[in-house]
């Protein structure tokens, strides 16, 4: 009982955490609801055969932020309502919330994947028969999977003989990087406009750890647990640490010697199309690139026979040695921990994909573009996943300088409403999957937010355009 509440308060954190971080905002391209606003001066990234009516110079490191957060997880799949009897809001480990209930709310896998963009130095302008930018970002973008017989795991506190987890799905995965990036957009003629960004990748660090094999069989006397998995890591600066049984423990920093990690390049590609007047058809393929690491620690197990844990005997217990019995779980968690720590293996150079993505849109306009309708197909790839969105778009644009945008989205993780608008310099846009919150604000649909904050200065008007 004492380490099932132990891992319920535990957990409790870990959720609590990660909704906060979703509500507080962390795409690696600026906001989709922002695709048919033409003053936005990052539509850019979305498509790079977009032009805007003016050039633009983004305030240094205000000029684009962006915080996204993504899973087909929810807040009400691990809090539940109070009941009589307690008056108190209940976690999916209480023995009140039925277990049947609680797994048909569980994916078998379960993705959250929150990602970072920071804009450090941008502009555009025209010249040379068209629209070019220039871009210097910081991108990082986190995955977390989680498999379903993990929170089986957790609330199945007393497990029947011989049941058996299967946990090999558990993934954890991060890539940071500078992203140095021009690009050239050109119109045609009157229905066609081409345009092209070739990229520049500066590697910051990279982890993959994953699992072939993990399944942990339970009984009343024993856990056997059955892994195999590797963890890789590529950054500057960093030396692993070991235990006396030679198992990576933990990791050492020298900030004088952190640097460049790796090396790669990318290339986005867009086109645009009127077939008649006031329909703009687009598509575009981003992010389509790889960065070489060589800076990389790798860690593996492969454990030739099953390990044993013969479980939280003994605890509270006068004739236990371990100091109090806060002291003893944490030493029988230490034990636990164990099992899963890596021996270090050689790490030759090795090269990571990006997560490119493919996008279809088209745009009506109407009332000489004062107001347009539009819809926008979206996939991006992960390493065995994929994200897929639709989003509609009603935009109004009374005016060059204001411009508004008020979408909804369905995907396969979570569905989403928000709105954008672009006022002269400021840009601002959020979306989010409900306005039902709880009293610290933690929304209770899925794990889904963006928010996009960014400053820019007007320049020079698009040139008019030669018969």
């Amino acid at each position: 009982m004492l380490i099932e509440m132990k891992i319920s308060r535990t957990y409790k954190y870990i959720l609590a955490g990660m909704f906060c971080f979703a509500f507080a905002g962390v795409n690696a391209q600026t906001q989709l609801g922002s695709y048919f606003l033409e003053q936005s001066p990052y539509r850019h990234q979305l498509n790079p055969a977009l032009m805007p009516d003016r050039g633009y110079l983004a305030i240094p490191a205000l000029g684009n932020i962006e915080f996204n957060v993504n899973s087909p997880l929810s807040y009400k799949s691990f809090i539940y309502p109070a009941t009589e009897e307690n008056g108190k809001l209940n976690t999916f480990l209480s023995p009140e919330v039925d277990a049947e209930d609680f797994e048909k709310k569980i994916k078998d896998t379960n993705p959250v994947m929150f990602n970072i963009d920071l804009s450090i130095l941008s502009f555009g302008f025209f010249r040379w028969n068209g629209y070019n930018t220039f871009d210097i970002s910081l991108r990082s973008q986190t995955s977390l999977v989680l498999p379903g017989d993990l929170f089986r795991f957790l609330k199945n506190g007393n497990p029947v003989d011989g049941d058996t987890y299967d946990l090999h799905n558990t993934a954890v995965r991060n890539n940071t990087y500078v992203e140095l990036a021009l690009g050239h957009a050109h119109k045609i003629n009157d229905q066609w406009t081409v345009g092209a960004k070739l990229k520049g990748l500066v590697g910051g660090a990279n982890i993959d750890a994953r699992y072939k094999r993990f399944d942990v069989k339970m009984t009343e006397q024993e856990w056997r647990i059955n892994a195999e998995g590797v963890a890789e890591l590529s950054v500057a600066g960093v030396a692993l640490k070991h235990d006396e049984k030679d198992r990576i423990d933990g990791i050492d920093f020298d900030s004088g010697q952190l640097g460049i990690a790796g090396g790669g390049a990318g290339i986005d590609l867009g086109a645009t199309y009127e077939p008649i007047e006031n329909l703009v058809v687009s598509a575009a393929l981003t992010n389509v690139g790889f960065i070489v690491w060589n800076k990389n620690h790798k860690g593996a197990a492969s454990p030739k026979d099953d390990v044993v844990f013969n479980g939280f005997h003994g605890i509270g217990n006068d004739d236990y040695e371990g100091g109090t019995v806060d002291d003893q779980v944490d030493d029988k968690l230490d034990e636990l921990e164990n099992i899963y720590l890596f021996k270090e293996v050689d790490a030759p150079k090795r090269t990571t994909w990006l997560s490119p993505t493919l996008l279809v849109g088209g745009e009506y306009q109407l009332l000489k573009n004062r107001i347009s309708a539009g819809l926008v197909y979206s996939t991006t790839f992960y390493p065995g996943r994929a994200h897929t969105r639709l989003m509609a778009s009603l935009n109004l644009k009374p005016l060059r300088m204001i411009m508004v945008g008020i979408n909804g989205s369905v995907s396969n993780y979570a569905n989403t409403f928000g709105a954008v608008i672009n006022l002269g310099p400021l840009f601002v846009g959020a979306e989010i999957s409900s306005l039902k919150v709880t009293p610290d604000f933690i929304p209770l649909g899925k794990l889904a937010a963006n928010v996009n904050f960014g400053l820019s200065v007007p320049l020079g008007k698009k040139p008019k355009e030669k018969k």
